[in-house]
């Protein structure tokens, strides 16, 4: 069994909503996909998608494995581009936006460091939140955290990041354990302004969903937790955002035994800039720079 041929398979269906247009985009018969797919579920021992005789959607099953099979698959067909293309001088300009918090802590230095290999690549770096259609926006690799996708833009998925709930232990002092998210309503809570003060959690019994009242909202991460480490309240944190002052003791986990859904960090790349060398080496850069497995579990980045 040809498992990339397999993976294609599913996530052609996947994106498109239908067998047989999937079919046609790959040059196959219909009931070659069905079965490229079928093969697939068996080897993973999951339903991967729900099929009626009038609609195609992912099963839950589809939802969590569709962006690591996109992920491998895209890391694939650039390892054979690549190769095919030989080494090349990269020139031109080059326009990326990354989050604020994400680039400051992260992203930036590796974008800096491929910019120091490329003397003739022109790079303008955009430290910009919330969720940009880089096409009009004229921007050839928008890095995001948001599940937005637009027209003529393709998803490149790159690494899921863990979340958690944190406070300081003196915060914590005399206030009743956390044991279920609906005591949040009691608390002091310490919101990221991009991703809302509806705060989702899940555990054995499925999925819980809370509205928080926060004290203090702000779209940077790095001052809600300047917040939290001084005693402000509990702060939905990313867990690279919190590593150190954990380690340090400043603060401390809370609700752990609930976990909070990853967001999944992506590259959204205009179609027609994709197959750009300075483009396309840039995004292999962050890759492995971050040297992201994609069928592994969750990462601290």
């Amino acid at each position: 069994m040809d498992s990339i041929a397999t993976i294609r398979a599913f996530v052609t269906v996947a994106t498109t909503g239908s067998f047989t247009e999937a079919a046609r985009l790959l040059d196959l018969v219909p009931s070659v996909v069905t079965k490229r797919v079928m093969q697939l579920e068996h080897m993973l021992g999951v339903s991967l998608l729900h099929r009626t005789t009038r609609k195609v959607t992912l099963s839950a099953a589809g939802e969590h494995h569709l962006p690591r099979f996109t992920f491998a698959l895209a890391a694939h067909d650039e390892a054979i581009a690549g190769a095919r293309r030989g080494v090349e001088v990269l020139s031109g300009p080059l326009v990326v936006k990354v989050p604020a918090t994400l680039g400051h802590l992260r992203l930036n230095d590796v974008i800096y460091d491929f910019a120091r290999a490329h003397p003739d690549v022109n790079i303008e770096l955009l430290s910009i939140d919330g969720p940009m259609n880089p096409t009009s926006e004229g921007i050839d690799i928008a890095i995001t955290a948001f599940p937005n996708s637009f027209s003529g833009v393709a998803d490149e998925f790159l690494w899921p990041i863990r979340r958690g709930l944190y406070a300081s232990p003196r915060y914590l002092t005399g206030k009743p354990e956390l044991r279920h998210p609906a005591q949040l309503a009691d608390h002091q809570c310490l919101a990221y302004r991009p991703a809302g003060s509806t705060w989702t959690f899940r555990d054995k019994t499925g999925r819980i969903s809370m509205d928080v009242k926060p004290r203090l909202c702000s779209n940077d991460m790095t001052f809600l937790l300047r917040a939290a480490r001084n005693d402000m309240g509990i702060a939905l944190l990313s867990d690279y955002v919190a590593a150190s002052a954990v380690e340090h003791g400043e603060i401390v986990n809370v609700l752990g035994n609930f976990s909070i859904p990853d967001l999944w960090i992506k590259a959204l790349i205009p179609r027609d800039r994709l197959d750009r060398p300075r483009t396309a080496a840039l995004l292999k850069h962050i890759k492995r720079n971050f040297q992201i497995d994609a069928h592994s579990n969750p990462i601290d980045c």
